[in-house]
């Protein structure tokens, strides 16, 4: 077999065959890149969750609305009108300050 040509390095082996990989600048490059990708996932699933909370709270707070404009609208039915624009204006306000984080 040639010098030119290892015998089996394997996809991350040296070409000595020994297991260890060669250029330690590549590895502290790929370790580098490994850890931003760790952070990068990290951050995401906490967006994810906040993203989630604020849906969860939103949805509990339009609920609440809905139930106080039922009790207002037994007393003074003729305010359902600005009942119902008020609570629409909360939920598309909430999903608009959702879809930023």
């Amino acid at each position: 077999m040639s010098n030119l040509i290892p015998s089996n390095p394997g996809m991350f082996g040296s070409p000595s065959g020994d297991g260890r990989r060669s250029g330690g600048a590549l590895s502290r490059s790929n370790k580098r890149e490994i850890e931003q990708i760790g952070a990068r996932v990290e951050l995401e699933t906490a967006a994810e969750q906040a993203r989630a909370f604020m849906v969860a709270h939103a949805m509990t707070n339009v609920a609440t609305l809905v139930n106080q404009a039922e009790a207002h609208m037994k007393v003074t039915p003729a305010g359902a009108p600005f009942y119902e624009q008020l609570i629409a204006s909360y939920a598309i306000s909430a999903g608009q300050r959702i879809s930023r984080l």
